[in-house]
């Protein structure tokens, strides 16, 4: 191999939230709030939307998108804050000023913000293009009380922007208290009742679970926003993105059955999706996926997600039937099943273990109960996980694989 060629860069981001100019589909839900932005930029009337979706999803760069659509088509603010690791309130504020000023400090009325909000303070850190607000308790604290204050008196200086679209993702940690649901509702309604024009929306990003937490915490929080959930992707959309992505680089599919299995095997999942693509990618270079790079890159996406993400949840398992029994959930494309129709093609032994099974699965977070409580019916909790054992279970050689080895001592697991 040379090692001195230029390499393509590839198309695709595994791991990674998309690019908002390599974002595809999604049209029905991003539909669900750009219908509302003529609303908020040309009444100065608030939106409220909070998105939701499993792990794998594409969350993150569906919101991404939304801003980026915002900013370009409604000359809005995009404002994204990453809350990821702060469970504070405090923490969110000082995270979600610090990225308003960055922004702010871009335009020429946005620096009369900065200089008047500077003047009215003592002892601030301004450093690049930003300011810190680090260590400054007593600073973040004023600003937390008085954010609707703040967010009244920037529209006002808006200029030549229409509006300000604010994305905070992954709240998780917000949701253990009720500070953050106590606060955002009284942010909610001072903006709701006050009679400024106030052209702002705001999009929070979270899993159904801590939605439900932040509502507990104050019941009237469920009422403000429009909730949208993230769900798998539909098969149209991941064809339409295989074909223009590698349309792109002049790569062709010798047969179409090729790109049927890529989406067959990317299960609706943005993040699997990736993975396959950008297998595919590397090793079809000559301009072709034919059967072997199709699947061979299937394969090595599989055992690459697996590595990284399930890898240390199956190392744990101590039943020694549940390997077997979840080999035999992907063999029979079970993502979703109910207890009488697994036990169907489970040998004698792996019945006898199935409760215990269940028990296992569900403590290492795999799998879990759906629908009414006892009624027999389960899923795994990430598509990830589901697909890994559909692939290893129909395409892999399993002799290759390291926590298949002891399996293989007992055959009646591959029939």
């Amino acid at each position: 191999m040379d090692l001195t060629k230029e390499f393509p860069d590839s198309p695709f981001e595994p791991g990674h939230p998309v690019s908002p100019d390599k974002f595809k589909g999604r049209k029905k839900d991003i539909i669900k709030i750009i219908r509302y932005l003529p609303k908020v930029v040309n009444k100065g009337i608030p939106q409220h939307f909070f998105i939701t979706g499993k792990r794998g999803m594409g969350k993150t760069s569906f919101v991404k998108y939304i801003g980026n659509f915002a900013e370009d088509n409604y000359q809005m603010i995009h404002i994204y804050v990453n809350n990821e690791g702060s469970n504070t309130l405090d923490e969110l504020i000082q995270n979600l000023v610090e990225k308003m000023f960055k922004e702010f400090n871009k335009e020429t009325w946005g620096k009369k913000i900065i200089n008047s909000f500077v003047d009215n303070i003592d002892e601030i850190n301004i450093k690049g293009v930003g300011i810190s607000l680090k260590n400054k308790p007593e600073l973040v604290g004023n600003i937390k009380n008085n954010f609707a204050d703040f967010l009244i008196n920037t529209c006002k200086e808006l200029k030549d922007k229409k509006g300000i679209f604010i994305v905070i993702d992954d709240i998780n940690g917000l949701s253990d208290t009720p500070d953050f649901a106590n606060w955002y509702k009284g942010l909610f309604e001072t903006l709701y009742f006050d009679e400024e024009v106030i052209p702002v929306s705001f999009s929070l990003v979270s899993y159904q679970d801590k939605f439900e937490k932040l509502c507990n915490q104050n019941p009237s929080f469920a009422r403000i926003f429009n909730l949208i959930e993230i769900d798998h992707l539909d098969d149209e959309d991941i064809k339409e993105f295989y074909l223009d992505t590698f349309c792109r680089y002049n790569i062709k599919f010798t047969e179409d059955k090729y790109l049927n299995e890529m989406v067959y095997y990317s299960w609706g999942m943005p993040l699997i999706m990736q993975q396959i693509g950008d297998a595919v990618f590397w090793n079809s270079l000559d301009g072709e996926i034919d059967e072997n790079n199709a699947y061979s890159g299937i394969i090595n996406a599989a055992l690459e997600l697996g590595n990284k993400q399930i890898r240390n949840k199956l190392n744990k398992i101590k039943n020694p039937n549940s390997l077997g029994i979840l080999y035999k959930l992907g063999k029979n494309e079970k993502m979703e099943f109910k207890n009488s129709e697994v036990k169907a093609f489970l040998s004698d032994s792996e019945i006898n273990a199935f409760d215990d099974f269940l028990n296992e699965m569900h403590d290492l977070d795999i799998i879990e109960s759906v629908g009414k409580e006892d009624n027999g019916e389960y899923a795994f909790v990430n598509r990830l996980y589901f697909v890994y054992f559909l692939v290893i279970a129909n395409l892999g050689d399993i002799s290759k694989i390291d926590m298949f080895q002891d399996m293989l001592l007992n055959k009646e697991y591959l029939k």
